[in-house]
């Protein structure tokens, strides 16, 4: 299992002179994660936040520079705390980029301009192209505009509408095109009429048309007209992009280390402008690993030069706020998602990534087991991984799950190949169901015994002792499964489940017993007993009902072989092969896919319900986000 590492609560003590130095020590070794405390008197400094504002604005604006420019924003960065002086680099970042953005910005009009015309030509094509069944010239269109004329489209069945409403004043409405349930009309009335016949128009929900300067003579004239100038428009932006690619050749490396310093420098300045400070010295608080506490010190003592006051306390287990730090081996991390999905385990649980990797592929390859279909999966996982996806891996520890147990079940893509080194699913059904529920047993007491280690870690003596999955519970679990069975075989005399009452009573009463022996709070006992009797009930039937979900392995192994052998049965004939390749594909993408599901349920509901809430805060350590070496202690991992 994977123990979440110590954490100690740290509380340095830095002179104003040392604070740029040490955050910056701090930062680059990502050891601390900073934690916001504020003691009375003590209150951040108005310099750094009005600094961390000033900083973010820089970023903002290199960030918007590197875009225009087509320049991928830089990854990584060698600088180091030494070369971070946030007080003082904003003003040659503030320098260096309102240079570069002078040289930028008669460019950046250009486009812009450019593009706007351009958009507005597109759009004065659209437009003059509703009008072509007009026989009219367009600029004469536009001097009577003056006139209260209008061209646009508005719903078929609101032109009869505002004729009506129009009864008033002289007026001419002249329907042009149909186009869906829209109309293409022409409208028109005096100028002193012209408001009238407006709103009329807009409540008629009509979308005008506006014909552009640009085009002149026929519809068909002015159509040609602006496709030649969009045409040129387009010549001008290629022209403006070769522009670009100059400028960014040019640009590339000073706006690199300019967006480089303004981030770290940025990301110093808002962890000290984050730091209370009473006089002359800042408090910075945070949550350190245990096993580097050394190392902290020695980093913070080199950037200061002198010794710097700290504090270091061991953390109340019962705090929820306490970051969880697991050093996941390098060859379990593609299979921590499994458990991150459900959850990330909190300070003072045990992380069950080793435990839910090896029983998800053990359940996976036996509802999945065949030398063929593995090996399919197998190879598509490898094809996952050529191409960096981060399933890959997974996908193909599933297909040699199924190859693996393909050789217990002796059987290739449906087909007996060999002598089976266990058994055939469905020559031995009963065997497959009763080992699944004999394999969920195992897993779920493994379950009761993490939710034992955790509850001793987080020194929570009632979950321990009194909890359905702690002492009491599992008394209580084996004294109905195993007494029972015992009973039931003549291996045990039947008083021994006289003790299930006993134990019964003992959850049945959990709050109260807490309450008088560990001083637990307890709310009225009346409804202390009947939540206590229903969760009792719970218990009882859950126990029962977990161990019976297990069966679904079998059932889905069995399922697996009778459907492999459907599609053997039906592969024969001049289609056959058609059927083969068809039936293949669903059974290990389609039935892959579900086995998976199927593992993961058992994995989160019955196992994960014993010991694991989840709900974790993770170590985020004070970073430069540069992209630079992570800590030598390894916290990202």
């Amino acid at each position: 299992m994977l123990a979440p590492e110590p954490m100690l609560e740290a509380s340095l003590f830095v002179l104003e002179p040392d604070v740029e130095a040490v955050t910056a020590a701090l930062a680059r070794a990502e050891i601390l994660q900073l934690e916001d405390l504020q003691p009375e008197d003590w209150t951040p400094s108005g310099e750094w936040v009005e600094l961390g504002n000033r900083y973010t604005g820089l970023v903002q604006r290199l960030g918007e520079t590197l875009s225009a420019l087509g320049i991928a924003r830089p990854a990584r960065s060698s600088l180091s705390e030494a070369d971070l002086r946030p007080s003082q680099d904003w003003r040659v970042i503030e320098s260096g980029l309102a240079d570069i953005e002078s040289s930028v910005a008669s460019w950046q009009n250009r486009l812009h301009a450019t593009e706007q015309r351009l958009e507005h030509l597109k759009l004065g094509e659209s437009q003059v192209q509703l009008l072509l069944p007009l026989e009219v010239r367009v600029e004469d269109l536009r001097r009577l505009r003056s006139q209260s004329l209008t061209i646009g489209f508005m719903p078929t069945d609101n032109v009869s509408r505002v004729a009506e409403a129009l009864f008033q004043i002289p007026f001419v409405l002249i329907p042009l095109q149909q186009r869906g349930g829209n109309t293409l009309v022409l409208a028109a009335a005096s100028s002193e009429n012209a408001a009238v016949l407006e709103r009329a128009l807009k409540s008629a929900l009509l979308e005008p048309i506006d014909v552009p300067a640009e085009a002149m003579g026929q519809p068909r004239e002015a159509l040609a007209l602006l496709r030649r100038e969009i045409e040129v428009g387009q010549k001008q932006i290629c022209a403006l992009d070769r522009e670009r690619e100059r400028l960014a050749a040019r640009f590339e490396s000073a706006l690199t280390n300019l967006w480089n310093r303004a981030r770290a420098d940025g990301k110093v300045a808002d962890a000290i402008r984050r730091f209370p400070k009473h006089g002359e010295v800042f408090l910075i608080t945070g949550w350190v690993p245990e096993d580097v506490v050394d190392q902290m010190k020695s980093a913070v003592e080199h950037a200061a030069g002198h010794a710097v006051a700290m504090e270091v306390l061991k953390p109340d287990r019962h705090r929820k706020q306490i970051p969880s730090l697991v050093r996941t081996p390098h060859w379990l991390r593609p299979f921590k998602e499994l458990v991150t999905t459900f959850g990330l385990s909190s300070y003072n649980e045990l992380d069950p990534t080793l435990v839910v990797t090896v029983s998800f592929l053990i359940m996976y390859g036996m509802m999945f087991g065949d030398l063929g279909h593995g090996l399919l999966l197998l190879l598509v996982g490898l094809w996952l991984w050529r191409r960096h996806a981060g399933a890959g891996i997974m996908v193909c520890a599933a297909g040699t799950s199924g190859i693996i147990f393909g050789f217990l079940y002796g059987t290739a893509f449906g087909h007996p190949v060999m002598r089976a080194a266990w058994l055939r699913p469905l020559e031995g059904i009963w065997t497959i169901l009763l080992t699944a529920v004999a394999g969920g047993v195992l897993l779920l007491n493994i379950g009761f015994g993490l939710n034992l280690v955790n509850a001793w870690r987080a020194r929570d003596w009632p979950r321990l002792w009194l909890d359905k999955n702690g002492i009491t519970g599992i008394a209580l679990y084996w004294v109905l499964l195993g007494g029972g069975l015992g009973v039931g075989f003549g291996l045990f005399p039947k008083y021994v489940l006289l003790a299930a009452p006993a134990l019964g009573v003992a959850l049945w009463m959990r709050e109260p017993l807490a309450k008088w022996i560990w001083g637990r709070h307890c709310g009225p006992i009346g409804e202390a007993m009947v939540t206590g009797f229903f969760e009792l009930f719970e218990a009882v039937t859950g126990y029962a009902s977990n161990n019976l979900s297990f069966i679904r392995l079998g059932a889905f192994a069995v399922a697996h072989e009778g459907l492999s052998a459907l599609v053997l049965k039906y592969s024969g004939g001049s289609w056959g092969w058609l059927v083969a390749v068809l039936g293949t594909l669903l059974v290990v993408g389609f039935e892959g896919v579900i086995v998976g599901i199927q593992a993961l349920r058992l994995e989160y509901y019955e196992f994960f319900g014993r010991f694991f809430e989840g709900g974790g805060q993770p170590f985020i350590p004070l970073s430069l986000g540069t992209g630079g070496r992570n800590a030598s202690v390894g916290v990202r991992a």
